[in-house]
């Protein structure tokens, strides 16, 4: 059963379902629903234009088309939403349109261009839906996404400085106009540990991981969130807060972390932890959230309304990655049909881009 149907079956707003009377909320408790997953395309091999290498990001344009951000490569493969390779764009190298090993982030922004983040030359490229290089802007700050509305960008990141703003906005695409935004720390306490830390100059910016999201609303709103913990908050285009939300998953979604020091060098060290995973809008105005357990157990998909009011939950056992197997659920990607897309990693296959079908109950 697809969403829209599940949606319009209930009534809920924030946890609570209005009386008959209208004048007094009822407790709601949420009931997790179950779904399941088919697979249904698989690309990524051995053979020439799949054998990928540390691909970090993909992008689905209207016409269901893949864009693969292939990093270790430095370039970008074009696929049909059937899976079969139609072009190749970027190369590496400092040039116009060229690419680090480390670009980190592809977008379709609503000017109908692909933006590729790569932090690794300090700036944002920009070319068509059919690969053609039109500009770049250079960037002094590790950004992990991008969005656009009305001819401004807003771009996030995290340093790990109360005092921090996590969104920055941007008309030129390399000048920042301005910068908004609450500062969540990761974990409880996380700043302070790291104040005590006998090295001063330790680089605070969660730099290419993809840890912050954005996303743009119907009436061009903006939602954030992190990977930890778990944490919606919408603004509009001027910064000002509309609306935050603790997401309750019924366990812990703060990042883990510990920090050994040896020889003036910074190791850091984590536990299995909850991932928040990338945030989607479907064309029947629901806001699709994804996430993991800490064990990898269980994959979860949290429905919200726009207005950021909790609509329903689904859960099944995460079958999309093996954890013995070392395989690793990078982004993600939920459309308007159900169909759930993940990059992943693992230590024995080549890296792959997974399509599946996911079933509502």
């Amino acid at each position: 059963m697809k969403l829209l149907a599940l949606m319009n079956s209930m009534i809920i707003f924030s946890g609570h379902v209005l009386s008959d009377t209208g004048c007094r909320p009822i407790k709601y408790e949420l009931t997790e629903r179950p779904m399941r997953a088919k697979l249904i395309l698989k690309i990524g091999a051995d053979k020439e234009n799949e054998d990928f290498y540390k691909p970090r990001s993909f992008a689905i344009d209207r016409a269901g088309r893949i864009f693969i951000l292939d990093s270790g490569n430095s370039r970008i493969q074009c696929f049909s939403k059937e899976g079969a390779f139609r072009f190749s764009f970027g190369k590496p190298g400092q040039g116009p349109g060229e690419l680090s090993k480390t670009a980190s982030n592809i977008k379709i922004l609503s000017d109908g261009n692909i933006y590729v983040i790569d932090n690794g030359q300090r700036r944002i490229n920009v070319y068509t839906l059919e690969g053609k290089f039109l500009f770049f802007g250079k960037t002094s700050v590790y950004y992990d996404d991008i969005v656009l509305i009305d001819n401004a960008y807003y771009l996030s990141s995290i340093l790990l400085d109360e005092n921090y703003k996590p969104i920055d906005v941007s008309r030129t695409l390399g000048k920042v106009d301005g910068s908004f935004g609450i500062f969540v720390e990761p974990a409880v306490g996380l700043v302070k540990e790291i104040d005590k830390l006998p090295i001063p100059g330790w680089d605070r910016f969660l730099s290419g991981s993809g840890f912050t999201n954005l996303i743009v609303g119907k009436n061009n709103e903006i939602i954030f969130s992190q990977n930890n913990p778990y944490r919606l908050i919408k603004y509009d285009r001027d910064g000002r807060t509309l609306k935050d939300v603790s997401g309750d998953a019924g366990f812990d979604t703060f990042f883990q972390v510990n920090f050994t020091v040896k020889k003036n060098e910074v190791s850091v060290l984590n536990p299995k932890v909850a991932r928040i995973l990338d945030m989607s809008v479907r064309g029947d105005d629901f806001l699709v959230v994804p996430f993991l357990d800490p064990e990898r157990e269980y994959f979860y998909v949290d429905i919200y309304n726009l207005d950021l009011n909790l609509v329903s939950r689904h859960k099944m056992p995460n079958s999309l990655v093996n954890d013995k197997k070392h395989e690793y659920l990078g982004q993600i990607f939920i459309d308007d049909e159900d169909n759930f897309y993940g990059l992943v990693s693992s230590q024995d296959n080549p890296p792959q881009l997974v399509k599946y079908k996911l079933f509502f109950h």
